[in-house]
């Protein structure tokens, strides 16, 4: 059409010649006239090119803005159908009132108390009677090990105590005689010295009488040297007292010697009774048995578990937390906590530990709440749901959570005056699945969408469909139902179409 207005406006001049393809180009012949028309031609063929320019420019402009000039075609087709067709949005009220905020974390079940049962000593597996599953109380016999090295030990052990006590009787025997022997070299003593007295009193008479010379020398004589003789007799007597105590001291210390190694080899065979005794491998506490690492028949040293047991009458339900909830959680807190896939009712407890310190890979913390197991209902490893209390207000403004919507750190509330919906940004503090705390921004008494806000618009003229049908589940398509969608949630026509302009019509 653009063409046929130029060539129409230009007249074409046929050039005359006798060219054998007909050319066209004018000739200097041609006069004036001809140099006419070839200006002509010329701006012709400019005209024709600006006008496909043209052309090209609108076609482009035509498609950006089908495919994304405003943005997709459900926000097309929405606004076009924005006039007469309101949005259906679920309406609620601005409430007032107590509120307590709560943040939900997946957390697991761990054993009070988990414990790794060693042998003592080396030893081969002959027996173990409990299997994964099993309760086992205190002192249980849960392994045996072969015992005959130990066993002959214990013999050994008896033996060298039977010698220490043969060893020991020989001893007392020995000193009794060492006693004995002390009595009678103080009798003997004795004797000696009644002896040694009775010379004594002889000579001294036998003297004054020689010197009286009542007696003779030889007489004098004999009488001095029975008195010498009585006196050494009782040197030896002495020295022989002596000796048998000395005897009798040496057989005492050589009792308590014996003694000393009896004591010794009496404790040396309790030991080897006891580690004897290790041979029979008992439960140190009550639990359940969790695994059997390893098999009847396995040789086992010291250090080398073979069983693992769990006490699981209380268990610990143990959450990691992020740090930017930390502060708000305390010993003592309430959390409630869910069982995943079990179908079992929910159970209240407390916040028994708070770990102080944060995994700086995850910057989190573990929160760890200390419970009952009353019928064995949480089992070690078992996910469970823990919804921690974080706060309490008795007076707040709280919205429902859907009504909330987050974007770029911004929390914004859509607030419906006179069937339109239009954006508020508010401050929020106290949270839980239910509602949020809206601490500014409302005052109150205002009516918020819940549902239904994600593609309006400042303006926008909304209807209130909480009464009509049910509101959708979880998990639903958000925009189903809404102007310009289809059922399928893809982009609808909308009810009055609107055609974009031919670029090319009336060019």
């Amino acid at each position: 059409m653009i063409l046929k207005k130029l060539r129409s406006f230009f007249p074409r001049v046929e050039a005359s010649g006798d060219g054998d393809q007909g050319s066209e180009r004018p000739t200097l012949e041609a006069g004036p006239a001809a140099l006419a028309s070839q200006t002509g031609r010329r701006s012709t063929s400019l005209v024709l090119k600006v006008g496909v320019l043209v052309v090209v420019a609108a076609a482009a402009g035509w498609a950006y803005y089908a495919n994304v000039g405003i943005g997709p075609a459900m926000d097309r087709n929405m606004r076009a159908a924005a006039g007469s067709t309101p949005f259906p949005v679920t309406l609620a009220p601005v409430e007032r009132g107590a509120i307590a905020g709560t943040v939900v974390y997946t957390g697991s079940v761990a054993a009070f108390n988990e414990e790794d049962i060693f042998p003592r000593v080396t030893g081969r597996i002959v027996e173990i009677p409990v299997y994964p599953g099993d309760a086992v109380r205190p002192g249980q016999v849960v392994a045996r090990l072969d015992d005959v090295e130990l066993s002959s030990r214990v013999r050994e052990a008896e033996a060298m105590l039977a010698t220490a006590q043969a060893n020991r009787a020989q001893m007392e025997a020995d000193l009794v005689a060492a006693q004995h022997g002390v009595v009678q070299m103080e009798k003997e003593l004795t004797m000696v010295e009644a002896e040694t007295t009775y010379q004594r009193a002889v000579i001294a008479r036998t003297e004054r009488l020689f010197n009286a010379g009542a007696v003779s020398r030889q007489e004098y004589e004999s009488d001095r040297a029975m008195a010498a003789s009585t006196d050494a007799k009782l040197e030896a007597a002495r020295a022989k007292l002596e000796q048998a105590r000395a005897m009798q001291t040496s057989a005492l210390k050589k009792l308590d010697a014996a003694g000393s190694m009896g004591a010794q080899a009496q404790a040396q065979l309790r030991t080897a009774e006891v580690i004897r005794g290790y041979v029979t491998i008992v439960a140190p506490s009550a639990g359940y048995v969790v695994k059997r690492l390893v098999a009847p028949g396995v040789l086992v040293q010291p250090g080398m578990a073979i069983l693992k047991t769990a006490q699981i009458d209380k268990v610990r339900l143990q959450a990691n937390v992020g740090e930017k909830d930390l502060a708000s959680i305390k010993v003592g807190s309430p959390v409630t906590v869910t069982t995943v896939g079990t179908g079992q009712p929910p159970i209240t407890a407390r916040v028994t530990s708070v770990f102080p310190f944060v995994d700086a890979g995850a910057r989190t913390a573990v929160v760890e709440a200390l419970v009952e197991n009353t019928g064995r209902r949480f089992l070690p490893g078992q996910y469970v749901m823990m919804e921690f209390v974080t706060g309490e207000r008795a007076e707040a403004l709280s919205v429902p959570r859907g009504a909330v919507a987050r974007l770029g750190g911004k929390s914004t509330v859509w607030v419906v005056k006179d069937g339109r919906a239009e954006p508020i940004e508010v401050a929020t503090g106290l949270e839980n699945p239910e509602r949020i705390e809206v601490m500014k921004g409302l005052a109150g008494g205002e009516e918020v969408i819940a549902r239904g806000h994600e593609g309006l618009y400042a303006g926008a003229r909304v209807s209130d469909v909480s009464g009509a049908k049910p509101a959708r589940q979880d998990g639903a398509d958000p925009h189903k139902g809404m102007p310009g969608m289809s059922e399928q949630g893809g982009a609808a026509k909308p009810e009055t179409p609107v055609k974009p302009a031919d670029p090319h019509k009336g060019m």
